[in-house]
């Protein structure tokens, strides 16, 4: 939820500043790569190669950690909360590097 709450507020302080939802949202990548989030690309869905949030799972035993869904439960409630207010849209996280995926991807509902 802390995530959720931060996205939907960076969007809506974007906004409120004057800039266009697409402006906003080169803003907020250009903010997640600086950070070392991850590096992101958007077109029909979203992509992050290099994600800090799942890539601790490298750290530990895949065979006695059966993790069975995405990992990036703070990207994913930050990603939601700013499309929210910048677009008016959802993500859902379909791909994990913490699951094995290349990437971590999520897909607008």
């Amino acid at each position: 939820m802390g995530g959720t709450k931060t996205g939907k507020e960076v969007g809506e302080r974007l906004i409120d500043a004057g800039l266009t939802d697409d402006d906003s949202v080169k803003r907020v990548l250009n903010l997640l790569e600086h950070c070392k989030v991850g590096k992101v690309t958007v077109d029909e869905t979203i992509r992050m190669s290099e994600s800090c949030e799942s890539s601790w799972t490298k750290l530990y035993d895949r065979e006695f950690y059966k993790w069975n869904e995405p990992l990036c439960f703070f990207t994913t409630g930050f990603l939601n909360g700013f499309f929210s207010a910048v677009k008016n849209r959802h993500v859902k996280e379909t791909k994990c590097m913490g699951l094995g995926d290349p990437y971590c991807e999520w897909e607008f509902t």
